[in-house]
């Protein structure tokens, strides 16, 4: 593979650091490798010593001729890939892709100023691929520049690399430092502003300011005019991070404004306490109290008070220190990340080399948006990135209308006369697409796919969702049962083993971290399907006739079905609870409104593996569920959620009670979040389910 790296500069920074780090990466993995800056800077040494071509753009006549030299460099070079970094560099990447077909990937790694937001508006499309290094920083993108759907981007921690662990030793003399260029954002006046009340204090520290920039002078300065220049030291060139950071007692990062933060990664990997500031995506790194301490910004009395706390406590620095380390380990290892990026390049380039083989066609019998039909988009959005043909018929909207939006050809067919409208509409469909396989889903899909198989030829592989009867999935060529619980129910009715698989059910998003107690009444998700089987009426019932026992707020329910207007109609005869519940209907994404949600319930009578969960453990909320079908596969009870027989009143309204309190709320918050990194792994599911298809070729 050809690839070539384009950037503003070489100097160091955030974004110089990752793309350095890929080059190596790709390099020894015997790709060929060119990287294009327009300004040259420290890096190029250690990239051409590396044998990595380096190509100076210039900056002279307003890019125009470095634009020219980069063009002519694609146009010898012929790479598979483009990876453009910051914005300068993915503009100009961005027109020459119009002048020379080729595949683009484009890491956006902070925002800029206004003409910014109005160029990346017109030109992002031209980009084949996005990737962000932190869920903050995607959701401002989507919110400010352009909605992206999951398969034009994804989020890419880039982490740092993992050394062998530090020892942490207590030091006589208090070493605070910095590690980024010195810029405003950066916030480094407001740790002076700091230091200033703590040297009044009498506090005994130094001050270690690591990295340069134009900041610089004025920084010196304002040293000199608080009277801390005696305790401040500016270390422009730092050559060797880890020396460095192992020499500071606590790290501190007072930005303004920070889309990551490497600095803290590299900080937290050499089991350093963190002091920061709670904007942008640094809570996604830094957990607060437990790896560091998180002040607002802007506010050199509270940074002080967070130092002085960390100053005196050296048992407190330690164990931060070492947390750090561990959620460095876990979530932010360089080396995963520089696989995820080669990953995502050949996924890319997958998309090139489609055959008339590779042609699917989803058979959906609903018409909604439920767990089941949630994981089909997901499964057709992955095959169309590595460059499947998709088709599909389905019952109706909204299922129709999303199945639209991403480029699907696709026909609606009534399930009435039981379903056999869709099969023959599922009939026509298969004679005018011609695929060479059937993905089915849902019952009566499966049904008619596996008896159509035997009819056309057409090979067909049905997902089995929940407890259900063999007699829909029997014809089928391979069943792929979404959990253990599936199989073992679809086996126990002696369906032939030889074709079933099991493939777990997964998300594709990512973990973000556990919640703190709320201290207010809890409030309660129910998102489901509204339908007898999910078993809202009688968790609604038991919350009701307990309620003087139980400390919680509103009951949102999330989802819509056939037994909405009885659950409705129950909740206005429960007058307890009457007020309390909110019914959202079916909503896109839920995880919108998680912010407002303290507790989740999944009260079912009977599950196959239940999406809605994963979605609430990602974000760390406390899960409380049946102790049915796959939903043990994904809560161990007691531990990372608890688990209550169905219908069992006494045993929900304890639940309830035990995750009332802060120390058994914050336990099951934690051990939620863990045990999703555990059990959800969408790549693995994507590719586990590419190579059933493929083994019918």
């Amino acid at each position: 593979m050809k690839i070539l790296y384009v950037i503003n500069a070489l100097t160091v920074g955030g974004a110089q650091t990752l793309l350095l780090d890929l080059a190596k990466t790709a390099k020894l993995a015997n790709n060929e490798i060119i990287v294009a800056a327009f300004r040259d800077g420290i890096l190029s040494e250690e990239l051409r010593e590396k044998n990595i071509k380096v190509e100076i753009l210039g900056e002279v006549f307003f890019d125009f001729l470095a634009f020219y030299k980069l063009l002519k460099i694609v146009k010898k070079f012929k790479p598979d890939i483009i990876h453009s970094h910051l914005f300068r560099a993915t503009t100009w990447s961005r027109l020459v892709k119009i002048f020379l077909q080729t595949k683009l990937i484009t890491t956006i790694h902070g925002s800029e100023s206004c003409i910014y937001h109005y160029l990346e508006k017109i030109t992002q499309p031209i980009s084949d691929y996005m990737l962000f290094p932190s869920e903050f920083l995607a959701n401002w993108y989507k919110k400010t520049i352009k909605n992206l759907d999951f398969d034009n981007f994804k989020i890419i921690y880039p982490g740092t690399q993992i050394k062998n662990e530090k020892d942490y030793k207590l030091q006589k003399e208090i070493k605070i430092g910095t590690l980024s260029r010195l810029h405003y954002i950066k916030g480094i006046d407001i740790l002076f502003k700091a230091a200033k009340i703590l040297k009044d204090k009498k506090q005994n520290f130094q001050i270690y300011i690591g990295g340069g920039g134009k900041g610089k002078e004025s920084l010196v300065k304002l040293a000199k005019n608080l009277k801390i220049d005696n305790i401040c030291k500016f270390i422009d060139d730092i050559s060797d991070k880890s020396n460095y950071l192992e020499s500071l007692s606590i790290f501190v990062s007072p930005s303004r404004k920070e889309a990551f933060g490497i600095n803290l990664c590299e900080a937290m990997e050499r089991s350093l306490p963190i002091v920061s500031t709670n904007v942008g995506g640094i809570p996604e790194v830094v957990e607060n109290n437990v790896t560091g301490i998180l002040c607002p910004p802007d506010n050199p009395e509270s940074l002080a008070k967070s130092l002085e706390y960390l100053i005196n406590d050296f048992d407190k620095r330690k164990k931060m220190g070492e947390n750090g380390r561990e959620r460095v380990e876990k979530l932010f290892n360089r080396e995963k990340a520089m696989k995820e990026h080669i990953k995502t390049y050949n996924d890319l380039l997958q998309q090139n080399k489609t055959t008339k083989d590779k042609k699917i066609h989803f058979a959906i019998s609903s018409c909604e948006l439920g767990g089941g039909e949630r994981l089909a988009i997901n499964l057709i959005k992955k095959l169309q990135k590595r460059g499947w043909e998709v088709t599909a018929t389905c019952a109706g909207n909204p299922l129709y209308k999303e199945l639209l939006s991403i480029n699907v050809k696709c026909s609606i067919a009534s399930m009435r006369l039981g379903g056999l409208f869709f099969a023959i509409k599922l009939l026509q469909d298969l004679k005018t697409f011609k695929p060479t396989i059937i993905s089915s889903h849902l019952n009566k899909a499966s049904l008619f796919s596996g008896l159509l198989s035997k009819l056309t030829g057409i090979k067909c592989v049905s997902h089995v969702h929940g407890l259900n009867k063999k007699i829909y999935y029997q014809f089928s060529d391979k069943q792929i049962a979404v959990s253990n619980a599936v199989k073992q129910h679809l086996l126990d009715q002696d369906l032939n083993s030889s074709t079933l698989v099991t493939i777990n059910n997964c998300i594709d998003k990512p973990a973000i971290g556990k919640r703190n107690f709320p201290n207010r009444p809890l409030n309660i998700s129910i998102t489901a399907k509204l339908h007898k089987n999910k078993g809202h009426e009688w968790a609604l019932k038991a919350i009701s006739n307990n309620i003087s026992s139980i400390n919680i707020g509103e009951i949102h329910i999330f989802g819509d079905g056939p037994e909405r207007k009885n659950l409705e109609n129950l909740c206005n005869s429960l007058k307890t609870i009457k007020n309390k519940v909110i019914f959202h209907g079916f909503v896109k994404d839920p995880s919108e409104y998680y912010d407002d949600i303290d507790l989740a319930l999944l009260p079912s009578l009977g599950e196959g593996i239940p999406l809605s969960l994963l979605e609430v453990m990602r974000l760390g909320i406390p899960c409380i569920a049946t102790n049915v079908g796959g939903i043990p596969e994904i809560i161990t009870n007691n531990q990372s959620g608890i688990l209550v027989e169905p219908k069992e009143e006494k045993s929900l309204i304890e639940a309830i009670n035990r995750l009332s309190s802060k120390d058994g709320y914050e336990f099951f918050s934690k051990e939620a979040f863990e045990r999703f990194k555990q059990v959800n792994n969408q790549e693995k599911m994507i590719d586990d389910f590419e190579k059933v298809l493929l083994a019918f070729f």
